[in-house]
């Protein structure tokens, strides 16, 4: 955390405000993480956005000078860096129902479950569709010890439909953070979007979805029989297949 501390000129004195700010989004609460997506999504107003994370009143904020709030922002500036990924979900349940968060660093995802997340991920960005975000998170997040299964997506997405707007765009702000972090890992599976991140300034971008799902038709071969197979295994133990081959092949290249 960061200790902020502003002076502005009181009745007969100089005051000083004083306040917390965090440094990354491991420090984030759930409420400063949902006033980020607000903004993102372009609900949240500026001032209340920088209130809600430096706990410095809205009415203080609005008298500063240019420089002071520049001054402010440099604080917080780990938002409008994209390669602050995060590997975590800061929503662990979804306030009344029975849905959870992946593990961090998706831990436990098979390769199945990451490609209906990732399909309609892709389409919410697209179109910003609210069936398509709310199948996105009924594909993402499961009841407890539940395996995924494709089948019952549709009848859980009409139960996702009743959460809150502001709890549903929080959830898809964090995956995009989670994206970032998750390309990472797999640089030469997810060359083009990796290129993409490091010159972005917001993970709300579109995954280019076909291209890294091409090289896993390229790379696996005839093992395609055996896809039911693939969409059960752990996506972390598909990736690094995906790698071992890619690189196996980029030697016999050569």
């Amino acid at each position: 955390m960061i200790d902020i501390a502003i002076e502005y000129p009181g009745l007969f004195s100089r005051r000083t405000a004083k306040g917390k700010a965090p440094s990354s989004w491991a420090e984030l609460t759930q409420e400063q993480f949902f006033a980020i997506s607000r903004t993102v999504n372009g609900i949240e107003p500026d001032f209340r956005f920088v209130s809600m994370l430096t706990g410095i009143d809205q009415g203080l904020l609005k008298k500063l000078t240019a420089f002071d709030l520049f001054k402010l922002s440099e604080a917080i500036d780990f938002i409008g860096r994209a390669g602050n990924s995060y590997s975590e979900f800061l929503i662990p349940k979804i306030p009344g129902t029975d849905f959870a968060a992946p593990k961090p660093k998706l831990a436990g995802l098979t390769f199945g479950q990451f490609i209906y997340t990732e399909s309609y991920y892709n389409d919410w960005l697209s179109g910003k569709d609210e069936t398509a975000l709310n199948k996105f998170i009924a594909s993402l997040y499961l009841k407890r010890y539940e395996k995924f299964k494709s089948e019952p997506i549709g009848n859980n997405a009409v139960k996702i439909k009743s959460v809150s707007m502001d709890i549903r765009q929080a959830i898809a702000f964090n995956y995009g953070l989670m994206m970032i972090w998750f390309q990472k890992c797999y640089p030469l599976i997810f060359q083009d979007n990796a290129e993409a991140w490091h010159d972005s300034s917001s993970p709300c971008k579109q995954t280019n979805q076909s291209q890294w799902l091409k090289t896993f038709e390229s790379l696996v071969g005839d093992d395609l029989i055996n896809q039911d197979r693939y969409a059960e295994l752990s996506v972390h133990a598909v990736l690094r297949y995906m790698t071992n081959k890619y690189k196996e092949s980029s030697r016999n290249s050569v």
